[in-house]
């Protein structure tokens, strides 16, 4: 069986060398390697198994790779693709997050949150984190009634463990498509995770 393959890129070796331990203690089973910049990222993607998660800073010498994340995300489709940047204006992380990222992460969160951040994602959340408190998006009123029709059938869903995966064969839609619907959701209820989702829709009485 092949190893989980985890691709880290920072320019910082301290940080770089302190989130390669986390993870290591979190997934002891999977291979990690090691970037010193977004070049040396997409060598070790492409010369060896898909990465199952690519996790990289968006600054790299003082220059963003914003740019570069559109086509990471469409030439690495089915691995999962996180920031960990120092920051933290939740403009700038929502438009990264437009871009097909899996995660957005601030550096400024204690080890353990970011570690269960990057857990959350290998397990198929999308996940923004700004701050310690779990919240990185404002609550906003009547959030449940501004939900699509189709984001309502994937919190249905999700409120009874379906994975992401599964939520897609019912709906026959890829689970790509999924992500993007649990990411909007999320945003919309104005919580950071699939079990605080859930846990908001059935406090609110939307399902037994």
């Amino acid at each position: 069986m092949l190893r989980e393959r985890i691709i880290l890129a920072d320019d910082h070796p301290v940080f770089r060398d302190g989130l390669r331990r986390l993870i290591q203690r979190s997934a002891p089973e999977a291979e990690i390697a090691e970037a010193n910049d977004f070049d040396e990222l997409l060598a070790l993607a492409r010369s060896g198994p898909m990465p199952a998660i690519l996790i990289v800073d968006l600054i790299f010498a003082g220059r963003s790779i914003e740019e570069a994340l559109t086509g990471l995300r469409q030439e690495f489709a089915r691995s999962s693709i996180v920031v960990v940047s120092m920051i933290e204006d939740r403009a700038i992380a929502e438009r990264i997050m437009a871009r097909g990222v899996n995660g957005f992460i601030s550096k400024s969160l204690p080890p353990h949150e970011i570690i269960t951040a990057l857990d959350a994602v290998r397990d198929g959340d999308l996940v923004l984190r700004l701050d310690a408190s779990g919240s990185s998006i404002p609550e906003r009123d009547n959030e449940i009634s501004t939900l699509t029709q189709r984001q309502l059938e994937v919190l249905r869903m999700l409120s009874a463990g379906k994975t992401n995966k599964e939520i897609a064969v019912s709906l026959g839609i890829s689970p790509f498509t999924v992500r993007i619907h649990v990411s909007a959701l999320l945003k919309s209820l104005g919580v950071s995770s699939r079990t605080a989702a859930a846990a908001k829709a059935v406090a609110g009485g939307l399902f037994p």
